[in-house]
């Protein structure tokens, strides 16, 4: 059975082809998750990187002005989100912050920021999360527990 739309009690059909219109639905955005992340550990495990290619990739990205979405579940009290959300060129590094750092923690909306360096250098390639530990070293496990826990997603890139 198809669904049929109305507006103001009038039935919603395409009068060039005599069919139901369909419900056109929003677009989900850019999802950042565990599903699509990069992780990587410096060799010194005093930070880890939970990275995503960029909607611009492999070009830069400025999201200045883009909405987002932060859906953050962690509760390990041994890893924190240090640096919020940054343009980097690799998975490996930081970058300019995208999202100013105490959004990044909990759940929260708000507005991406400029990226700062010129998108010829490339920073943006990659939207990153710089994870530190309260102990040190962190290890990819729980970097990988943290990013399960993690969506982040702009609306219309």
């Amino acid at each position: 059975m198809s669904t049929v739309y109305t507006l103001n009690g009038k039935v919603l059909k395409n009068a060039a082809n005599d069919k139901w219109l369909a419900k056109k639905e929003a677009p989900a955005g850019f999802v950042m998750n565990a599903s699509n992340v990069t992780i990587t550990v410096d060799s010194s495990g005093q930070v880890a990187y939970l990275a995503w290619q960029g909607p611009a990739y492999p070009n830069g990205y400025n999201g200045e002005g883009k909405q987002f979405i932060v859906v953050n579940n962690n509760t390990n009290e041994f890893v924190y989100a240090d640096s919020a959300f940054m343009y980097t060129t690799d998975p490996s590094s930081g970058g300019p912050d995208a999202i100013a750092k105490a959004n990044i923690s909990t759940n929260s909306t708000g507005t991406l920021i400029a990226n700062q360096i010129p998108l010829t250098y490339g920073y943006g390639a990659y939207l990153a999360v710089a994870l530190k530990p309260v102990i040190y070293p962190i290890t990819e496990e729980q970097a990988q527990e943290y990013a399960a826990n993690l969506t982040i997603t702009i609306l219309d890139p």
